[in-house]
């Protein structure tokens, strides 16, 4: 017996955000040149023909707008602003997040434009909500969203604008279709980015409800945005001692710019805001939230309950970890060795002891505290997805279980019916430190369809060349 033919397109990771240029390469990662708001228009107009009969689904798993990456602030702003929103951005609350998205809004019309004509015409999105996107869980700022989209389908003069807000749907967890697709942005898995609950992420602040950021999300916000020779969609700012001097030595030696300044405050900053908020954070109840998300579902509780077992704590409950994560650990190690060889240098010993201790004992308590204390670090969630994907597929019978939130894109079969997918990311990441090319394989595309036999087919492609799987295969 034939099944109704059924095509999901599947992206993450979009991070579209506020434009800003420096000449100087500053935010490089921020500048228009990088859109791809018309390649994205293409892949959504060619999805959508090929579609034919079948209703076009599409899919978009998290952290499709950069919340974190806005950080300016309104010339006469309706609200009070604090010192340090305008130096590091707005607060997370429902009136400056609408502020937030309308910045963001304002370069991407095309975007815009195309999701309007994929609602219009008889497609169906689903936005499941990220972790640098949660802002969209306050109900002016999605009903900010809906205007937009409303707006532009009538500029354009789309004949079905009513689509638009019936055909959209936001989800704050993930999203599942029985036997075919779970979707669920995966920050939830890493502990740097997970919120105490998806459906419970607000605490009470000053102006009302405000978004109780992960520690990924604070860092950057109070981080990222002023060491803008990073890159924060990718992760080569994660180096060691020698590379971080060379790095300062390349960008910041003779610039406007101060990298040891904006790391130590920041990284200060993002302590205190941490420990504050674990206060605030564990007294808020969560009592409830799954019952309701059963009766929205309509899945029974204890399949959520064994969701939400698999989700990560946030780090915020590992004071050590957070310190290390931003190096205070390493200088706090550093100080001691400082001070170690000045109490040798005043002590009555011998030459050979002043010497042989700083130059060789000191360099070898570091590498075996380096070495004891690895563990876990950000790419910890990439290698775990894997198994969390098979765990999700023994609590939910589906096929394909995809993930975004890493940037890696890749396709891997877990047994013979179920498949794991990692989305990749559209971010712009570079080849290298050029700062222009951009690294092929990614502006990745999970698309999935099914014949009327109700077999699922799957291919992970890339709109930026060689580098990724063009076919990345069936289930």
């Amino acid at each position: 017996m034939a099944v109704p033919s059924r095509r999901y397109l599947v992206l993450s990771d979009l991070h579209l955000c506020d434009v800003e240029e420096h000449p100087d390469g500053w935010k490089v990662y921020k500048s228009a040149r990088f859109h791809f708001d018309d390649e994205l228009a293409e892949l959504l107009a060619s999805f959508r023909a090929r579609c034919a009969a079948a209703r076009p689904t599409l899919v978009l798993n998290g952290d499709i707008f950069d919340f974190d990456q806005v950080i300016a602030v309104p010339e006469q702003p309706p609200w009070p602003v604090s010192l340090g929103e305008r130096r590091r951005g707005l607060d997370a609350t429902a009136s400056k997040s609408v502020f937030k998205l309308e910045r963001i809004l304002e370069p991407h019309a095309r975007f815009v434009s195309a999701l309007a004509a994929f609602l219009a015409s008889g497609g169906e999105v689903i936005y499941v909500l990220g972790n640098h996107d949660r802002e969209l869980c306050f109900p002016e700022v999605e009903q900010a969203l809906r205007a937009a989209l409303r707006r532009q389908a009538a500029a354009d003069g789309l004949a079905e604008a009513a689509n638009v807000d019936a055909a959209l749907r936001i989800e704050p967890w993930f999203y599942y279709v029985p036997d075919e697709l779970y979707v669920e942005h995966g920050h939830q898995l890493d502990t740097y980015s997970s919120f105490r609950h998806p459906l419970r992420p607000m605490v009470p602040g000053h102006d009302g409800p405000k978004l109780a950021l992960p520690m990924g999300n604070l860092s950057n916000r109070v981080l990222g945005t002023k060491l803008g020779y990073f890159n924060p969609h990718a992760s080569d700012y994660i180096l060691n001692m020698l590379r971080y001097a060379t790095h300062w030595l390349r960008y910041y030696a003779l610039s406007r710019h101060s990298l040891v300044v904006a790391w130590l405050v920041g990284s200060l900053v993002v302590v205190s805001k941490m420990l504050r908020q674990r206060r605030i954070w564990q007294a808020i109840p969560v009592d409830g939230a799954l019952e309701e998300a059963a009766a929205r579902t309509r899945l029974p509780l204890e399949k959520l309950e064994a969701l939400a077992r698999l989700q990560q704590p946030p780090i915020v409950n590992r004071f050590y970890r957070v310190v290390r994560e931003l190096w205070l650990d390493r200088v706090l190690l550093a100080l001691l060795m400082v001070a170690g060889t000045v109490v040798l240098a005043v002590l009555p010993v011998p030459l050979w002891l002043k010497l042989s201790v700083p130059l060789s004992g000191f360099p070898l308590v570091y590498l075996v505290y380096e070495e004891a204390m690895r563990g876990l670090t950000i790419f910890t969630t990439e290698e775990h997805m894997p198994r969390v994907a098979r765990a999700v597929a023994e609590i939910l019978p589906t096929s394909i279980v995809a993930f975004g939130h890493t940037h890696k894109p890749r396709l891997l079969p877990l047994d013979r019916d179920v498949s794991f997918v990692d989305t990749g990311t559209w971010a712009p990441i570079f080849v290298g430190e050029s700062f222009s090319q951009l690294a092929p394989g990614l502006r990745n595309y999970l698309e999935i369809s099914q014949g009327g036999t109700g077999t699922l087919t799957a291919v992970l492609s890339s709109c930026l060349g060689v580098g990724a799987p063009r076919r990345g295969g069936e289930t």
